[in-house]
Parts: C-alpha cells; sequence; structure tokens
C-alpha cells in the first residue's frame, strides 16, 4: 500500500492507494497484423481465438474484439478497403469478417487442410491463399463476395508467405529453400530461386513497386531479388536466426526487420551508392531499436512509427527515425472492457481472467500508523510523494471460479454489497449469491433465472439492488431486480435507435438515474431511467472526431465526463445540456502515446479528476472551481504560481495538471473511499514470468 500526498477536498493530506499487483493475467503472443490505412484501424490476431480492431488515429486503443469458435487460431490477415477484413486460419476456413456487426459474412474452405498466408492484389480484386499441401487458390473478392476463380500448378512443401507484385500479375511465394514468381493467369511458375540451402525456410516476403523481392528466412538473412529477371541483388545476415516479420514504409525506402534471435527491430535505408561512374542502390542499416524480450512474429509500419508483436502479446508502438531519446510504447495484452470490480464496503476485489474469476479481499493498514499519519500534517513534503505503509493484514485470494477451457469470460461483475456476482461468457451468463462467514458462493440454477438473462458484453450492479445486462447482439439493456431470494425482470431498454453500432463503454450514475452508453462510432447517448421502467432518451452529445476511451459520472450532480482518445478531457451537464468544462488536445503530453483508460471522481469535491493511462495515475484541477457544501472555495489564496494563475486566465472552463504517479500498465482505478484508492496494474516482469527465458545476448565490454 501507498500513500499519496495531494491536495485533498480542504486542502492538504493525504490519499491512501492499494497497489492491488497480484493481477497475473497471461501472455497472448501475437501472430498477425494488417493496417488500414484509410480507415487507421490495425487489425492483429492472437493465439488465442480472437481478432483485435485497434484505433490509431490519435493514441492507440482497443475498439473492437471479434470472438473466434474455440481452435480457430487466424494465421494471416488481409484488408480489402476499409469494411472488408479477411482471415485465414490452419482449420482451412478463409473468412470474410464484418468489421462493424463483428460477426462473419462469409466463409471458404478452399484447399481443405491448413491456410498458412493470403495477400490480396493492389486492384483489390482477387486474393491469393497459400496451404499445408503446397496448393495455392485465387479466389475472386469483386461484388462483394468470395467466389473459387483458380488453383496454381501443386509446389512441394507448405506455402509460407504470399505476396502480389503491384500490377497483380505475378504472385510471389515462398516456402522451404525456394522464392518462386508465379503468372497469375497461367497458374505455373515463371522462376524459382534457390536458397543457400534447401532446409532454409523463407517465413516473409515483400515486393516493391520497382519488382524487387524482398525475403527473409529461418538463417536469419534478408536476400534481395530483381523479379524481372530472377537474379539475386544483396544479401545480408541482419540477425543470428529466423527473420519472422519485413516492412516497408509507403515510400518503400525504409526496410524493418525483426524475428527471433536476437529479437531487435533492425531498420534499414534505401541508399544510392556510387562507385566508380556506376550507381547502384542498397539498404544499409539505418537504426535499430530493443524493445522486446523474446521473438518478434509480426510488424506494420504506420510512418514514422513501428508498430510490432510477438511472444510476449505486447503491443509496442517505437519510431523509424534517429533519436536521442526515441518514442516507445508499449501496450499489455489486456482484455477488453472492465477487468476488475470492487465491493467498497466489504473492500473485496473482483479480477476477470479468459477462463477464470478470483475474489480477493485487500490488505489493510496497521491501526497505529494509521493513527500516526490522521494526527501528522506533514506540509514539508512535495506533492505527488509517495511513501510505502506497512499492511496489518496481507491481501487475501478468497476464492476461484473456473470455467470450460473453450469458454471466454467476456463480462463479469460484482455487486457493490458483495452478495452476487454475475459473469457472462459468449455463450450463457451466470449468477451467484455470495455469503459470508463461512464464504461461500450459491449459483443460482438456469431454470430459477429470467430468460432475458442472456449472454452480455457489459455487466451492471447498481447501489438500488439493480443488475444491468447489456446484451450486445439486439443492442439492448435488460434490467433485473436483485431480491434475497429470486432474480426478477423489470424492464428493457433499446439503445439501437440512437447507437447504430456495438456499445464500447457504459455507465450508469450513482444515484441510478442516468444511463450512459458510448458506441464505436464516436455517438454518447444518455438516458433517464424511470422506476415504471418508461426509459425515456435524453441527448447524444455532439459526435467527436476521436473516440471515446473512457467514461464517469459525478455523484450527486447530473454532470458527465468523457475522454476521448486525442486527449480531451470534457465535463457536460445533463440539465443544462452544455459542457462545462474540456480541456485542450493532449493536455496531458502523455496522452499522445497511451489513452485515458478511467477516469475517477471525487464525491466531495467536483473541482479534482483523476485519469489514469496505462503508465500513469494523473491528478487535474478544474481552473474555474466550484464551491459545494463540502468544500469553499478560497478566492485569496496565493498558493497559485504566476503561470499557473496565467492558466487558468486564459481557458477558465479548462483543467490544469496537478501531479502524476508512474505506474507500470495500470488496469483499474477504483475509489474506496475520499480518501483511499485501489489501483490494479500489472508488472512487465509478472506478465512474462510464465514464458521462456529470453534471449540473451553478449555485449561490448561485459563478462
Amino acid at each position: 500500500m501507498t500513500a499519496i500526498l495531494n491536495e485533498p477536498p480542504q486542502g492538504g493530506g493525504k490519499q491512501q492507494l492499494h497497489n492491488a499487483r497480484f493481477y497475473t493475467i497471461k501472455p497472448r503472443a501475437i501472430v498477425g497484423m494488417a493496417y488500414n490505412k484509410l480507415s487507421k484501424c490495425l487489425a492483429l490476431s492472437r493465439e488465442t481465438d480472437c481478432i483485435e480492431l485497434w484505433n490509431m488515429e490519435y493514441a492507440p486503443y482497443l475498439d473492437r474484439v471479434i470472438h473466434l469458435l474455440p481452435g480457430s487460431p487466424v494465421e494471416a490477415l488481409a484488408w480489402a478497403g476499409t469494411k472488408r477484413l479477411f482471415s485465414a486460419d490452419l482449420t482451412g476456413k478463409l473468412i470474410e469478417w464484418d468489421v462493424l456487426r463483428l460477426r462473419q459474412r462469409y466463409e471458404q474452405s478452399p484447399t481443405g487442410n491448413a491456410l498458412w498466408s493470403m495477400d490480396i492484389n493492389g486492384q483489390e480484386t482477387e486474393l491469393a491463399v497459400g496451404s499445408e499441401e503446397g496448393h495455392i487458390n485465387i479466389m475472386s473478392i469483386e461484388n462483394d463476395e468470395i467466389t473459387y476463380k483458380s488453383i496454381f500448378n501443386k509446389q512441394k512443401g507448405r506455402v509460407l508467405c504470399c505476396k502480389f507484385d503491384k500490377s497483380g500479375k505475378h504472385l510471389i511465394t515462398g516456402s522451404e529453400g525456394y522464392v518462386r514468381i508465379w503468372s497469375v493467369l497461367k497458374g505455373h511458375t515463371l522462376h524459382t530461386m534457390t536458397l543457400s540451402a534447401k532446409d532454409v525456410i523463407v517465413w516473409c516476403l515483400r515486393v516493391l513497386a520497382d519488382n524487387t523481392i524482398v525475403a527473409g528466412d529461418s538463417a536469419g538473412f534478408v536476400t534481395v531479388w530483381n523479379a524481372e529477371n530472377a537474379t539475386q541483388i544483396d544479401r545480408q545476415r541482419v540477425l543470428d536466426k529466423n527473420v519472422f516479420a519485413l516492412a516497408l514504409n509507403e515510400e518503400e525506402d525504409r526496410l524493418v526487420c525483426s524475428g527471433m534471435e536476437p529479437p531487435l527491430i533492425r531498420v534499414f535505408s534505401k541508399t544510392k551508392i556510387r562507385r566508380e561512374e556506376s550507381e547502384s542502390e542498397r539498404w544499409i542499416k539505418f537504426v535499430q531499436r530493443d524493445a522486446h524480450k523474446h521473438y518478434v512474429k509480426s510488424l506494420a509500419m504506420i510512418d514514422p512509427l513501428i508498430v510490432s508483436g510477438g511472444l510476449d502479446g505486447i503491443l509496442t508502438i517505437t519510431s523509424s527515425e534517429r533519436s536521442s531519446l526515441p518514442q516507445l510504447s508499449q501496450h499489455a495484452p489486456f482484455l477488453q472492457g472492465s477487468a476488475a470490480s470492487v465491493a467498497i464496503d466489504a473492500k473485496l476485489l473482483l479480477l476477470r481472467y479468459p477462463h477464470s474469476l478470483d475474489l480477493w479481499r485487500l490488505g489493510t493498514v496497521a491501526a497505529r500508523q494509521e493513527e500516526e499519519d490522521e494526527d501528522e500534517e506533514r506540509w514539508d513534503l512535495p506533492v505527488g510523494h509517495t511513501e510505502d505503509l506497512v499492511l496489518a493484514k496481507p491481501p487475501q485470494k478468497l476464492l476461484q471460479l473456473n470455467v470450460r477451457e473453450k469458454s471466454f469470460i467476456q463480462a463479469a461483475a460484482l455487486s457493490p454489497d458483495a452478495a452476487w456476482i454475475c459473469y457472462s461468457t459468449l455463450t450463457d451468463v451466470r449468477l451467484s449469491r455470495l455469503t459470508q462467514a463461512p464464504l461461500q458462493v450459491e449459483r443460482r440454477p438456469a431454470e430459477d433465472l429470467p430468460q432475458e438473462l442472456t449472454p452480455a458484453s457489459h455487466i451492471l450492479f447498481t447501489k438500488q439492488q439493480q443488475l444491468l445486462l447489456l446484451d450486445p447482439k439486439a443492442n439492448r439493456v435488460n434490467f433485473f431486480d436483485l431480491e434475497e431470494d429470486r432474480v426478477l425482470f423489470r424492464s428493457s431498454l433499446d439503445l439501437g435507435a440512437h447507437l447504430k453500432r456495438s456499445v464500447s463503454h457504459l455507465v450508469v450514475s450513482p444515484d441510478g438515474e442516468y444511463l450512459v452508453a458510448a458506441s464505436t462510432d464516436h455517438l454518447i447517448g444518455v438516458w433517464r431511467l424511470q422506476p415504471a421502467g418508461k426509459h425515456k432518451h435524453l441527448v447524444n452529445l455532439p459526435r467527436h472526431r476521436a473516440g471515446t476511451t473512457a467514461l464517469a459520472m459525478h455523484e450527486g450532480r447530473p454532470r458527465l465526463v468523457v475522454a476521448y482518445a486525442d486527449g480531451r478531457l470534457v465535463e457536460y451537464d445533463l440539465v443544462k445540456r452544455a459542457f462545462t468544462c474540456e480541456t485542450v488536445e493532449y493536455l496531458i503530453p502523455g496522452t499522445k502515446h497511451f489513452c485515458i483508460r478511467g477516469i475517477i471522481l471525487d464525491p466531495k469535491n467536483p473541482n479534482i479528476f483523476l485519469v489514469h493511462t496505462e503508465e500513469y495515475l494523473y491528478v487535474l484541477e478544474r481552473n474555474k472551481r466550484l464551491a459545494t457544501e463540502d468544500y469553499v472555495v478560497n478566492t485569496k489564496s496565493k498558493k497559485y504560481s504566476q503561470e499557473s494563475r496565467s492558466l487558468m486566465a486564459a481557458n477558465p472552463n479548462g483543467m490544469r495538471l496537478k501531479t502524476q504517479l508512474p505506474r507500470q500498465h495500470l488496469v483499474h482505478v477504483f475509489r474506496l473511499s475520499p480518501n483511499e484508492l485501489v489501483n490494479v496494474s500489472i508488472s512487465t516482469s509478472n506478465l512474462l514470468a510464465s514464458l521462456p527465458p529470453p534471449f540473451q545476448r553478449k555485449r561490448f565490454g561485459a563478462s
């Protein structure tokens, strides 16, 4: 536990912060990536059964998730236009996905065996897939459908990578020992290029606009060929072994490669070399990044940034430019939605994992130390200072709920009074009664539950003994009353009339009067909840160009606080229907690379806003301060510097940054009391603990 010394509602003191570091989610390796330049959407597949869609327009954030059937991990991804996403998997299925409704559109089985590679031509009319048995199929994707077109002559060995040239008339494939150039029209090879040894595997390919082929292989070499006459131009050893991924920038003058040993990201620049009267182009080492400890499987270039991922499951973004302090942001493989919920009075914390739930009791501080801290006014310590406190009782794991291995828990919540636990998989919902002393969990039989209790993407409990479930298929919220011995369906609210896309965030006000939902098309809708069930749509906030990343409601005040991916924070009065406070873009510099994931409000002081990203916990203060019963504004205060006074005068309806506290992979922050917070985080070392030891390489001057 840590105490943060900052300004409390009355002007000085401490905030106790429980650091819950026992969230031990396992890494989920990144297998493939495909970036859509037009929609600024990065699709990535993991070794688990899901496809993640990341919005990369501003600060990166996980926008949507497509859940796959169990046992069908995706090996390759490709975009056609802004709305057509294709995947090829090792079960032999080629699938087109509806990225708006997050469901399957078309499915084909081109060869009947595992599909290892896929590419779409520049004209977006044909798709090629390579299989385990050496088959290469060409599929037509015109007229918004997938149809069989042709099959190439069978080659020996699996087709591990394939790429169309810019004209779309030739297809280049890589396999064990060979790189082949195929005629798309006739389906036979035009050229076969042999590698240094027949057991060397070609893992990745890139084809440039000038008909240059670049290939990475298992021996650690990157080889360049002229596709016109199949001659080798250049060959360099860039890694000790296994170049798994290659990427090019839009101008095709920067080449990025990475792989297994060592897992470095190396950038090469196309440079003109003059020798006597001749001139040629060569790829010269430009810069390298040491961003991963385990092997890198996939790369993408979003000029001038490099996006990489591999065994550790961490989505890493770094710069391809030379810099003394290069940008490096690493996004842990968190689950979409809330991964934790808390029962305040009982001090219980529920943690969600893909296939289980853990219930913990938080630790308590020694009583003597707590009394000393209350009596002592430590005014000499700076704002943001932290110190460790001794725990009288350490955190205790109370129970673990497991589901079937192939079931994925998409949402879970603990009721505020610690009496109920509800979780939802992709196929069903479970509601359990929790009793204390001794701790017992009684699961309610399905036949005793209302039929409206359907699988939910969001689960909320209210202080008014109500349960809210969001049905993602119908875009409808179902309301249930929780009684001692039964659960009653009360009403439902159709969100689809005002929010057409899938809902990304859902919150209810502390008094249960308002419901707020944000959708993936940047809309935020507000409804007034009525006891009789006749809920009324109140307003849709003006659509912002950046996506919504966090929502929160003030307690006792009809005001909504919203965080956007461009770093902006706004406060909206639901009664006056006007913005009462808003910041400029990137008021917090760190939000350029990490979006705001959560907002924590102070019920006694509406002028203080706590927000957190994956890296920091920030304290913001309103410039135009509000007076309340618990907080009296001192207009003659001399504690503000001249710089702060100038900033407040220039933007009276904005906020200013007071302090920040560094964290590592911060998942969630809760408020237990006016002076007590809980943050759930995971360290990189704990995240990677289940992986094999990282690759160790000798460094110059080290023993």
